[in-house]
């Protein structure tokens, strides 16, 4: 593969044998990262919004003035609390802190800090530029972060917003590489053909490292707290992250699936996508393809509720059901036989 000019070395050559760096001090890329890369920085609100959500001393009235710094975010809370997902036609949420009592906290801060990075993301998305699609892009970060605050709640994590916001965040490396080498990033995201696995072989090959390092470093940047740091690094081989605690190593496992599970919904392949996501499923957590058909199917309602909120179409009712049906055929036909001849 040629850099078709660009700055960045080749996947190094040792003994005839190709061989990518391990490290980020290694790596030029990050250098040239570091002295040119113009990614906008995290509003400062969403960085207060993540750790006030992770202060077990915070309360409801700090949170909601908090948000209330921010009418777009207020606006668009107050929206999703009166939607009929949530009985609107029940009750009238005209305030913040009512919109905590009915949704909690955790959520709240979730869906404020999601509507900070998706204006964000659409600040980044220059239409005249060459790149990354980023309406899949978006697609497969929100149905990731609903999928992982299913699988959280599936596995009873202490905390489901925390999967829900790394696996929102977890191709964030994209965004990054995109802003560096966009006509590159288009062509590797296109011969991958929506593969993400053949996509971070691809990165390695070309760049010598993938999104999921890249994205690591931009959570540093932004001063994420380190569970985003390293789901977001781990999420596509959480087994190599070793120095974690069992509560970390959950985590890590649920964003990794996350992802997996989004692919049913974003790879062309729906099949073989299904088949890799069960798989997935039973290495990582222990689940069968009957959790994961329940999951899957647990999917289209949080997807109700995100996609009011983001005023964002994600797929026709047809679409959604075409995957589910293909999804169930493929999981009864992997599914142990238990019946008794």
């Amino acid at each position: 593969m040629s850099n078709n000019g660009t700055n960045f070395p080749e996947i190094v050559q040792q003994n005839g044998e190709e061989h990518t760096r391990d490290t980020d001090e290694d790596l030029p890329l990050f250098d040239h990262l570091r002295s040119s890369l113009n990614l906008p920085a995290l509003p400062p609100i969403a960085s207060k919004i993540l750790k006030m959500c992770r202060d077990e001393d915070a309360g409801v009235d700090q949170l909601a003035a908090l948000i209330g710094q921010d009418p777009a975010v207020v606006a668009r809370l107050l929206q999703t609390a009166n939607s009929s997902f949530y009985g609107g036609s029940q009750h009238t949420v005209t305030s913040i802190a009512q919109a905590v009592t009915l949704l909690g906290m955790n959520e709240v801060g979730s869906l404020a800090f999601s509507f900070c990075f998706y204006r964000l993301f659409h600040d980044m998305n220059n239409p005249g530029q060459v790149g990354m699609d980023h309406v899949k892009f978006w697609r497969r970060s929100i149905m990731a972060s609903i999928a992982g605050r299913i699988v959280g709640r599936w596995c009873k994590v202490p905390d489901p917003e925390l999967i829900f916001i790394s696996a929102l965040l977890q191709d964030i490396g994209l965004l990054a590489l995109n802003g560096v080498a966009p006509e590159v990033t288009r062509t590797l995201t296109t011969d991958s053909q929506d593969d993400h696995t053949h996509l971070q072989i691809l990165e390695k090959q070309y760049f010598g490292c993938d999104h999921a390092k890249m994205g690591k470093w931009v959570a540093e940047s932004w001063q994420l707290p380190k569970d985003f740091q390293m789901a977001i690094a781990a999420s596509h081989h959480p087994e190599e992250q070793t120095n974690c605690s069992a509560e970390q190593h959950i985590l890590l496992n649920c964003v990794a699936l996350s992802g997996k599970l989004a692919d049913v919904w974003c790879y062309s392949e729906t099949e073989k996508a299904v088949t890799e996501a069960a798989t997935a499923a039973k290495n990582l957590l222990d689940l069968n393809p009957e959790d994961v058909e329940t999951i899957l199917r647990l999917i289209p309602e949080g997807l109700t509720e995100i996609s009011s909120f983001f005023q964002d179409h994600v797929g026709s009712a047809e679409e959604i059901e075409q995957v589910l049906s293909t999804a169930t055929n493929v999981l009864l036909a992997t599914a142990p036989n238990t019946t008794q001849a």
